[in-house]
């Protein structure tokens, strides 16, 4: 029970999910979730490859969402509305 609890934080609020495509995490699907009511959520989870961090936190009207994915990694970053972005290895920020 606990283990499918932890695993709705970082699948459903943080968004990381595996590639059903590209196995193992190789590339890293992100679908963040920005709560109303919460101001910032981190999720965490270690693939076969590295730590995968999905973070965000609100200012004002805005979201920034900060994101690490492991080396020889990518990321696919689908977020609401239908904007899709394609991320390589490394730490990336964006304000939304």
């Amino acid at each position: 029970m606990f283990g499918e609890i932890g695993a709705w934080f970082y699948k459903g609020l943080g968004g990381i999910k595996p590639d059903p495509d590209k196995p193992g995490f190789k590339n890293v699907l992100l679908e963040p979730h920005f709560v109303k009511g919460l101001d910032q959520f981190e999720a965490r989870h270690t693939g076969p490859y590295g730590e995968i961090v999905s973070s965000w936190k609100r200012e004002g009207d805005k979201v920034i969402y900060s994101v690490t994915i492991p080396a020889n990694s990518t990321a696919t970053l689908k977020l609401e509305g239908g904007k899709v972005m394609q991320l390589g290895s490394g730490v990336h920020q964006m304000t939304l």
